[in-house]
């Protein structure tokens, strides 16, 4: 509780759930870097303006929701609040499981960039035998963890700016997947979902 009376988050007035919370956050990071030093990429990359509309909504969730959080005291939620704490870091720990799975089932194929390389097939084991981007479908998950953390309700709402970015960022990689796999990618997209196993 703030001296004026309004309400803050948790990680706001509890030094412990701060700096666990910190703590979540830089190991999502160093995973990330990880991701970008393993997997860099080659030739030419074809990312357009998505990338930068995908990293806005990374930093209006991660960032913009924080900020909500501690603005909105009127939403911060006071009871139970370190139960929705926990559970808030289970489902970003699950998300980026996630994640970090679907990065592995790829294997070289997965950069950040949005391209292909010759020689490159079409992967449709594992996570992908029901959806083209489950590293996405756990980017979200693990976005949602963390503003639910924040212990506002109305957090979780700056998740929709990574979702938009999403919704611009996936039909142009898939544009881009079918020029360069050609007719093996576009049967593979009629059979799967882009992010939710037979619902989306």
């Amino acid at each position: 509780m703030a001296a004026n009376g309004e309400a803050l988050p948790l990680f706001a007035t509890d030094p412990v759930a701060a700096a666990i919370l910190a703590v979540a956050f830089l190991a999502v990071l160093l995973a990330e870097f990880r991701i970008g030093r393993t997997h860099p990429g080659e030739g030419s990359h074809r990312d357009g303006w998505t990338g930068l509309l995908v990293g806005l909504g990374l930093l209006a969730a991660y960032v913009g929701g924080a900020v909500v959080a501690v603005l909105a005291s009127g939403a911060v939620i006071t009871s139970g609040a370190w139960w929705f704490f926990w559970v808030g870091l289970a489902v970003a720990a699950a998300g980026q499981a996630l994640r970090l799975r679907a990065v592995h089932e790829l294997g070289e194929a997965f950069t950040f960039q949005v391209q292909t390389v010759e020689g490159q097939g079409v992967v449709d084991t594992g996570l992908y035998r029901l959806v083209r981007h489950p590293s996405y479908t756990g980017a979200l998950i693990c976005v949602l963890g963390f503003t639910i953390a924040y212990t506002n309700w109305l957090a979780p709402l700056t998740v929709l700016g990574l979702a938009a970015a999403y919704v611009v960022r996936i039909p142009h990689e898939e544009r881009v997947l079918v020029e360069g796999l050609g007719e093996p990618y576009r049967q593979y997209m009629h059979r799967t979902r882009r992010l939710i196993p037979f619902v989306l």
